[in-house]
């Protein structure tokens, strides 16, 4: 499995200084996103899997330097593929990725081999995609408000995927009619924007909604925004036709228990609650079958 980097939206890369309580962590300015299929019905022992991996990384990132730490966020699905995990893994750049994948690497081939190669692997994955996306602030909306990370406890992501060509003049469309919808309806929410660099089919963008709760969904923002474009809304729908080759929305809830954030990413949850470092279930016994690419830092 790869490791999939903590979610933006709103989250800082581990490697940030402390911010005081008041002060949001920034966006990342990269994802690692890691989309998994896993067999049908093997997801319990898939997390059970993970929950080894998780266990190692945290302590992996007590031998690392705070500049070394890695962290994801962990999605499981509530309306999408059943049988699909996503990570999220943020990164402040291309560079602290590289760094952060060398570090984690020399631990699997140095100081803690034995136990890399100890983590169990029964083969539960049906497939597995690993994406690089850029945050793109001038394409968002309204970030800084609505809910950010360390608050929420689910997601939703939308994949949309353009025609050649044709990107520019959708996205000048979207910031003109649609988001201009947005502040007339009083949209309290973020929508934040990563193109895919790598690993997918290039014109494919990831467009990240932080959720507290899934009643937020009780109201429609995208059919009030279109009630509210009045003349322009048959130009928006023209700017759909000619662009758009692809739309998907999936909603996930965050699993803590296979997520590894930074200490001043959970001291940011105002719930209280200490949501996003659940104590883990008991170690299982370690599965007979391993396999050597097991030792990568980045596979679970």
């Amino acid at each position: 499995m790869r490791r999939l980097l903590l979610l933006a939206l709103a989250v800082a890369a581990s490697s940030a200084p402390a911010p005081a309580q008041d002060a949001p962590l920034p966006i990342p300015n990269v994802l690692l996103i890691v989309r998994e299929e896993i067999k049908p019905g093997e997801m319990p022992a898939h997390e059970q899997e993970a929950i080894h991996f998780v266990r190692l990384q945290r302590r992996a990132n007590d031998r690392l330097g705070a500049e070394a730490r890695d962290g994801r966020i962990a999605l499981v699905p509530v309306a999408g593929n059943e049988n699909e995990v996503t990570y999220v893994w943020p990164y402040a750049s291309f560079a602290e990725l590289e760094k952060k994948r060398k570090a984690a690497d020399s631990l699997a081939s140095g100081a803690m081999r034995a136990d890399f190669e100890a983590l169990p692997d029964a083969r539960l994955h049906a497939s597995q995609r690993d994406m690089i996306a850029s945050f793109r602030p001038d394409l968002s909306y309204n970030v800084g408000r609505g809910t950010r990370m360390p608050q929420a406890r689910y997601v939703s992501m939308q994949t949309l995927r353009l025609k050649p060509g044709h990107e520019d003049a959708y996205w000048d469309a979207r910031r003109r009619i649609l988001h201009k919808a947005y502040d007339a309806v009083g949209a309290n929410a973020a929508f934040v924007v990563f193109q895919v660099r790598g690993g997918g089919q290039m014109g494919t963008y990831y467009i990240f909604r932080a959720l507290k709760s899934l009643a937020e969904l009780d109201t429609n923002i995208m059919a009030a925004a279109r009630a509210k474009m009045g003349a322009d809304r048959d130009d928006w729908d023209k700017a759909l036709d000619r662009a758009v080759l692809f739309n998907d929305v999936s909603y996930y809830a965050i699993n803590p228990r296979l997520s590894i954030v930074p200490a001043e990413f959970a001291a940011q949850d105002t719930a209280g609650a200490n949501f996003w470092n659940p104590p883990l279930p008991e170690r299982p016994a370690a599965a007979a079958n391993r396999r050597a690419s097991a030792r990568r830092h980045h596979r679970r």
